[in-house]
């Protein structure tokens, strides 16, 4: 089973504790992301694509061809610009690709009313922000990697 972890947008940005980097591939806590993945039982794999969120970007577009390319993409998992980009997803997928999906991850995207565009027959993780700053999510998503929000 496959985990299909997108990016954040580029930009210059500083994980707790650290100071403020470039990140001209998309910013993400990317051990946080793969320890994730390894604890709820999927391969990772990061896309190395800037996450946009636009709806027929090149994150979107690239994340579409993996998914219809590998039956094992049982997951996705979406930082900052890449949680948007997964409410696009979702909504390109054809049914039986839909059906597939068992767990969707979206960290520090949309406000919370938009938590409903992301529902489908898969578990939801959704989280905003924590107290730590918007980095921080990754890492704050492994304190809690199970249950509801």
């Amino acid at each position: 089973m496959k985990m299909l972890i997108l990016r954040g947008k580029a930009g210059k940005y500083a994980l707790p504790g650290e100071q403020p980097r470039d990140w001209p591939r998309g910013a993400l806590d990317e051990p946080a992301a793969l320890e994730f993945a390894r604890l709820r039982g999927y391969d990772a794999n990061v896309l190395d694509v800037v996450g946009y969120s636009g709806a027929n970007g090149p994150q979107v577009r690239l994340a579409l061809a993996e998914i219809r390319a590998d039956d094992e993409i049982f997951a996705l998992y979406g930082f900052s610009a890449g949680g948007y980009a997964i409410y696009h997803i979702l909504r390109a997928l054809k049914p039986k690709e839909r059906e597939r999906l068992a767990l969707v991850v979206v960290l520090g995207a949309p406000p919370q009313p938009e938590k409903q565009g992301y529902s489908g027959p898969w578990e939801l993780i959704f989280r905003l922000d924590p107290p730590a700053g918007h980095m921080a999510g990754p890492r704050a998503l492994l304190t809690r990697p199970y249950g509801p929000d």
